[in-house]
């Protein structure tokens, strides 16, 4: 049996260049991924936008949580 030692170099360069390559990409697509996502997306928003969920001045502030899961069930939603 012959091993050539060219090939094996070869292979072990192509191995440690996906390696590398892979884990650039993953750095570079977490930093993207950082760069777009907001700080703090549960802000109250600015200018005319509308927060559309507000727990504290809803209606279902009355029912406890037992009673609303069972409402839940019972209406099956």
């Amino acid at each position: 049996m012959i091993i050539s030692v060219r090939k094996i170099a070869a292979w072990i360069r192509f191995i440690s260049m996906f390696a590398l390559l892979t884990m650039f990409f993953y750095y570079i697509l977490g930093w993207v991924g950082d760069w777009l996502t907001p700080s703090d997306p549960y802000r109250t928003p600015t200018g005319h936008a509308v927060k559309a969920f507000q727990p504290e001045s809803t209606l279902d502030a009355r029912y406890s949580p037992m009673e609303r899961l069972r409402l839940y069930y019972w209406y099956g939603e």
